[in-house]
């Protein structure tokens, strides 16, 4: 090729690359200027053009711990620059466009009055955890499909029905703990309450005994590793985007759960009919078998068979949505009780006068002697309904210590309302976030909201009807599982708090370092508290007790 020839081709090339830059440029530039304009002139942190509110809410987050969950941080950008109960603020391209709402009644337009699909950062977060169709990011046609399907098996009165082999699991859990008393270990006390609830959504869901209490179990540490694993991802960590082992652990973590639950699904499908008939034609409630359940109906309806027992195979998007809605239960089905066990260990622990309250209404409902509960349980379950103080203490850890927050979509022609003013804000282009930590620590609705006060939910406090409680949301989308945590809460609450001492020791948080839980702390972490607590959440999934609650246990004197 000659040199003219050579020297028109590298300049086609040169031209053809500039025209690609700046296409990208300027459509960097558009993206960046409609995410600007969509909070240009709502209150929240200062704004800059090119930055967002990337600097301004820096300056904030920059005093909190570094591991902190970031639903903890609204609260301090909404103190420090003294905002009201709605900001707007602006991380793009780093993260969503938002409006943060601390005011029940704004939440309420978009979660219950007109309930608005869940954020994509939904679908995101739950690929790891769920998968396609799971109940949790779907919306529309599936969704209802899968609610309406699994309603039964969490009804409170089947639950009720179940509360002889949560106990079981529970004296499990109590037997390890009397073990670590006697030997004043130092351990992670979220580590072993999450296997203790894994395995109580295990049988509820599977109807199947993991066991991971007492042995490994494949499915188990799977799981516990993706939430380990799983990206910070709002909490701007680097490591992540350059950490290529991340991927690929949670795409083997996956298959692992895939494989481990399929073949529970199979054998469940393939063992239908006997299990029918040893049943007497009874149905059974597990969601395992809500699932198959609704695919012989739907099977039945679009074919010309009459007889579900003529269905032989299992259609493959079928199994698959299962398999991911079963994911989802069991992520969500004992996040939230792991973690509020220990809360509630940590706050009764630093008020001597509460939890002698709590025993003493255990003493009054189960009678003095504490090996005598769990068999008092299994016969008179409903004796769980007369917890009342028990309940309470469950409700404040939950209000002082959520576990998430909901995020909608906002939609173009949808408005949210100040409930002061009235104003009409637009919600085009906008993540709602109905900030769960920020309403549950809301002044106007909660009098010393830092405090830890479980009369607040006594009946004649009223904490259980204060539209600014929404540990589990409201509306269509709320949790599903809602009663399985209390129920189970109260049953592990009544097992053990007449049993054991519970020390934290954050102090000592040091000598855990290297067990596998996670990453150390910095020397400033450790000093650090938010809200006043040492007891602060972290980011594993969703928001859990710093450094796995670390705590030491000694015998009841």
């Amino acid at each position: 090729m000659s040199p003219t020839l050579d020297l028109l081709s590298s300049t086609r090339l040169a031209w053809a690359a500039a025209i690609v830059l700046i296409t990208i440029i300027l459509r960097f530039w558009q993206k960046l200027h409609y995410h600007r304009s969509l909070v240009k002139g709502l209150p929240g942190p200062p704004l800059s053009y090119i930055f967002g509110s990337l600097i301004s809410m820096g300056k904030v987050i920059s005093k909190q711990p570094g591991s902190a969950a970031p639903q903890t941080y609204p609260s301090f950008i909404r103190e420090h620059y003294k905002l009201g109960d709605w900001f707007a603020f602006d991380p793009w391209p780093f993260g969503p466009t938002s409006l943060a709402i601390f005011d029940p009644e704004m939440a309420h337009e978009f979660t219950v009055k007109q309930s608005l699909p869940k954020h994509q950062a939904v679908e995101e977060f739950m690929h790891s955890f769920g998968g396609e169709g799971n109940l949790v990011s779907s919306e529309g046609a599936a969704w209802k499909k899968w609610r309406s399907a699994f309603n039964p098996g969490f009804s409170a009165a089947y639950l009720m029905t179940l509360v002889p082999s949560i106990v079981d699991n529970c004296d499990v859990f109590c037997a390890s703990m009397l073990k670590r008393a006697k030997t004043n270990e130092l351990f992670r006390m979220e580590a072993s309450t999450t296997n203790l609830t894994v395995d109580i959504i295990g049988k509820v869901v599977l109807d199947h005994d993991l066991n991971s209490q007492i042995r490994p179990n494949e499915l188990v540490n799977a799981f516990i590793s993706q939430t380990r694993w799983q990206p910070l991802g709002v909490q701007f960590n680097p490591i992540e985007l350059i950490d290529y082992r991340i991927p690929i652990v949670l795409a083997w973590n996956t298959y692992k759960m895939n494989r481990y639950i399929g073949g529970l699904l199979d054998e469940r499908f393939s063992s239908r009919t006997s299990r029918t008939e040893a049943l007497g034609g009874k149905k059974q409630k597990y969601v395992i078998d809500l699932a198959l359940e609704a695919y012989l109906k739907e099977t039945k309806s679009s074919t010309t068979q009459t007889n579900a027992n003529e269905i032989t195979t299992m259609d493959p998007a079928f199994r698959t949505a299962a398999i991911s809605n079963i994911k989802t239960f069991l992520f969500a089905g004992h996040d939230t009780t792991s973690s509020t066990i220990c809360y509630a260990y940590y706050y009764l622990s630093k008020n001597p006068s509460m939890l002698a309250r709590i025993r003493a209404e255990h003493d009054t409902i189960f009678g003095p002697d504490p090996a005598q509960t769990s068999s008092i349980l299994k016969e008179n379950s409903h004796l769980l309904n007369k917890l009342d103080y028990t309940t309470a203490v469950i409700k404040e850890s939950l209000r002082l210590q959520p576990p998430a927050s909901t995020v909608r979509m906002g939609q173009k022609g949808f408005f949210v309302h100040d409930p002061k003013t009235g104003e009409a804000i637009s919600t085009e282009g906008l993540m709602l976030w109905a900030v769960d930590v920020g309403l549950h620590r809301n002044e106007t609705y909660w009098p010393d909201p830092h405090t830890f006060n479980p009369e607040r939910f006594l009946s004649d406090a009223g904490g259980s009807t204060n539209p600014a409680f929404v540990p589990f949301s409201k509306g269509p989308r709320n949790c599903i599982g809602q009663e399985l945590a209390m129920i189970e809460s109260r049953i592990i609450l009544a097992l053990t708090m007449r049993l054991f001492d519970f020390t934290p020791a954050y102090d000592e948080i040091a000598k855990l370092d290297g067990d596998g839980y996670g990453r150390g702390e910095s020397a400033a972490e450790a000093s650090m508290e938010q809200f006043g607590d040492e007891a602060w959440q972290v980011q594993k999934g969703t928001a859990k007790p710093r450094g796995g609650m670390p705590c030491r246990l000694s015998l009841r004197s």
